[in-house]
Formats: structure tokens, C-alpha cells, sequence
């Protein structure tokens, strides 16, 4: 199992750099920030301090040597694609081929107002997503490109320096949706799934290999990973305090019971979350990115899933 960590649970940039530090020389394979240019307070009244997503991980890249940098994941209406294509070939040459390049088709809608943004269909946001697919590869891999698409239209583009790596950083959509799995397996190198529960991993991954065998896609060259949090616990009075906290923030009629919460989240002793990591990855996630949250009486939660885990 590889493992990728959330590092904007930290706002600030100090606290993110020192963070994504901490997280390489623990032996993270990567480090992610979301591209979120506003936050969620309900009431819109917080001022919380969203640094702009590809900015932040050029800023990585000078700070570090081995972590892979990538986001979960960029926002595919907030960029030309062609744009996009030379930030991302531009972050790998900085990072000396560490980039990624982890896309979605967009969902916040606040956040498009916010900024200005028309907020397509679901489906006007899947095509356009899919046809961003197509310019940025090109735009990766050709020399100069012409491109005349239902969205985009490109004339003579020059892309140079290209990517570092070859023929291009890791491309993977982040999406739980029928239609972009599909996309995924016919074009992407991996898919994420954010916050699938346990009982349901097994059948999405099953689904995503039988897509990629109807691509002729070679499922061990295409990497599945599940975005979600850890929950460490010192005792089982903390433990049964957290579960408690878990059911009761979900509507009556929804609520879960112990049981549940057990098997589809990662919460527990160390013994046990390596376990169920262990089960994850058996059932085909090769790569968990994610953030060990800090309870009140776990001191530092992330060190004891080094020692204890990984």
C-alpha cells in the first residue's frame, strides 16, 4: 500500500510546508491539497485562508526532495486546459518529475459564484472534463497541436519543456460517478474514490477492472485509490466517544449503528487500523490518501500511525 497524505488540514502555509516535510521524511509516497478557493462555513461568514492550489505545490516543490506532489483534485472548470497542461509540465520541472496531475469534473457551486464562474450541467462539466483529457495529453506529448473540439479550439500550441516524466505525470480523475469511471478506465492511469465506504470498495473495484478489460487496459498499470480519514484511539472510552460523535451528526432515519461505523471507516487502535488497511488494499486500493485526525487526548496521532502502521 502506498500512502498519500492530506496536507491541507493545515491552512496556513508554514503549517503546510512543515507538514509535507514531516510526511517525506516519514516515507509518505505523496503529499495532496485540495483545490478549494473558499471554504465550507456554512454561513459564509469565515475567512478562512484558502491558498490557490497549484501555487502552493510549486512552493512544495522547492521545499522538498522525494514526495510526489499532486492535489484531490483540481477542478477542471477553473483552467484552460492548455493552461493547465503547461502548469502542470512547469510543476514537474520544478519538482524534477514529482508532479501529478489528479483532475474532477467540479461540484462546489458556491464557490463557481464566488469567483465568477458560469455552473454548467452535470453532464456539460463531464464533457467538459473529457475533452480537457484529450488537449492536455496532446499538449503533453506533441510537438505543436491544432485542436478543434466542441469546447476549445487550438491553434499551432507549442508546449515546451515538457513533463520531466514520460510521456506524462500521472493522470487520475477523482469521481464516484458512472460516467467518469468510464472515462477514467479508457484515459486516465488511475481513478480515486473519496469516502467509499468498506462494504462497497470491493464491488466498485471489481466494476473498474471489468471496465478496464473491456478497454484492453492493463489494470496492473492503473492504479485505484481511496481518498478518506484515520481515526487513532488511545483507549475504548475514546473510541466509544468518537463513534457516538459519528452517528450522531447523521438525520434520524440515517443514522448508522456502532457496527457500521466499525466496518466502513478506519477508526480504532493501531492494530486495528492495520488491519483494515491491510483488507483495503487485498481488495485492490493500492494507494490511501488521507489525514490521521487529532483527538482530544491522542497527542500526535500521525506520529503514532508512523511508528505503529506503516
Amino acid at each position: 500500500m502506498k500512502f498519500g497524505y492530506y496536507v491541507r488540514s493545515e491552512l496556513n502555509y508554514p503549517a503546510i510546508r512543515d507538514l509535507t516535510i514531516r510526511v517525506e521524511k516519514m516515507g509518505f509516497d505523496s503529499a495532496h491539497v485540495n483545490d478549494h478557493l473558499i471554504g465550507f462555513d456554512e454561513k459564509q461568514e469565515k475567512k478562512e485562508p484558502y491558498l490557490e492550489a497549484l501555487m502552493l505545490m510549486s512552493a512544495l516543490a522547492a521545499e522538498t526532495e522525494k514526495i510526489k506532489l499532486g492535489h484531490i483534485v483540481l477542478c477542471n472548470s477553473f483552467r484552460n486546459p492548455a493552461h493547465l497542461a503547461k502548469s502542470i509540465s512547469t510543476l514537474d520541472n520544478i519538482s524534477k518529475g514529482r508532479a501529478l496531475l489528479w483532475l474532477g469534473a467540479g461540484w462546489y457551486e458556491e464557490e463557481y459564484k464566488a469567483y465568477g464562474y458560469s455552473f454548467p450541467t452535470p453532464k456539460r462539466r463531464v464533457d467538459e472534463l473529457e475533452e480537457s483529457l484529450t488537449i492536455i495529453k496532446k499538449l503533453f506529448t506533441e510537438d505543436s497541436t491544432d485542436f478543434a473540439g466542441e469546447i476549445w479550439i487550438l491553434e499551432n500550441n507549442r508546449n515546451f519543456p515538457k513533463p520531466v516524466q514520460k510521456p506524462y505525470p500521472p493522470i487520475v480523475l477523482g469521481t464516484l460517478g458512472k460516467r467518469m469511471t468510464k472515462i477514467a478506465c479508457r484515459e486516465a492511469d488511475g481513478i480515486n474514490l473519496p469516502y467509499t465506504k468498506y462494504e462497497d470498495l470491493a464491488l466498485k473495484v471489481n466494476n473498474i477492472n471489468e471496465l478496464l478489460s473491456s478497454f484492453d487496459r492493463n489494470p496492473n498499470k492503473f492504479e485505484i485509490s481511496l481518498f478518506t480519514d484515520v481515526t487513532l484511539v488511545d483507549n475504548q472510552e475514546e473510541l466509544e466517544t468518537e463513534i457516538s460523535k459519528i452517528i450522531g451528526r447523521n438525520k434520524e432515519g440515517e443514522k448508522p449503528t456502532k457496527e457500521e461505523v466499525l466496518k466502513n471507516r478506519i477508526i480504532g487502535f493501531p492494530e486495528d487500523i492495520k488491519e483494515k488497511i491491510t483488507q483495503i488494499n487485498e481488495i485492490g486500493i493500492e494507494r490511501l490518501v488521507f489525514t490521521v485526525r487529532k483527538l482530544e487526548t491522542t497527542e500526535d496521532p500521525l506520529k503514532l500511525f508512523h511508528e505503529k502502521i506503516m
